[in-house]
């Protein structure tokens, strides 16, 4: 099967859901109820990416467009239910080596919308205009969601006497 898309062919297209599936997975995860439901997202995210082949173009970072699905995909799925969106707890979604207690705890604190922006621009390494483009606001926006999130985990960090963490 040979794809129409501007930045990718086939084998593109693998290549990106081979180098990328366990950071949408995780990303699915933090923002599921369950491993199920994250499996779930993580395989609607990767089929709405090839329902978008045709006219996909290769932008920059792939992780950035299937994050952007990614989150509307978790979003329908908490609408459907009839909750609304929101960021599971931090200790579920942690499946590497264990964080430090404090910046656990510190992030735990933070606004869910915080967390999220961290979470893009520190555990994915997205940059800020991918990010923007992830949550649907301007890199300005982004910007300034990115340092008052970090401000917001300074402070906190603070209060438990490790501020120079940062």
């Amino acid at each position: 099967m040979a794809f129409m898309g501007k930045g990718l062919d086939e084998e593109g297209a693998r290549r990106v859901v081979e180098d990328c599936y366990d950071d949408v997975l995780a990303y699915c995860r933090r923002h599921t109820p369950t491993r199920d439901d994250a499996l779930d997202a993580t395989q609607e995210t990767f089929l709405r990416f090839v329902r978008s082949l045709p006219t996909y173009r290769d932008r920059g970072k792939p992780l950035a467009f299937l994050l952007t699905i990614a989150r509307g995909v978790c979003a329908d799925a908490y609408r459907r239910r009839g909750r609304s969106w929101e960021l599971l707890d931090e200790d579920v979604a942690v499946s590497g080596p264990q964080e430090d207690v404090g910046i656990r705890e510190a992030l735990r604190s933070l606004a869910p919308e915080q967390r999220e922006v961290l979470e893009l621009r520190y555990d994915h390494g997205l940059r800020v205009y991918e990010i923007a483009r992830v949550l649907g606001v301007s890199r300005f926006a982004a910007g300034r969601r990115i340092s008052a999130a970090l401000d917001a985990l300074k402070a906190e960090l603070d209060d438990f006497g490790e501020g120079a963490s940062l």
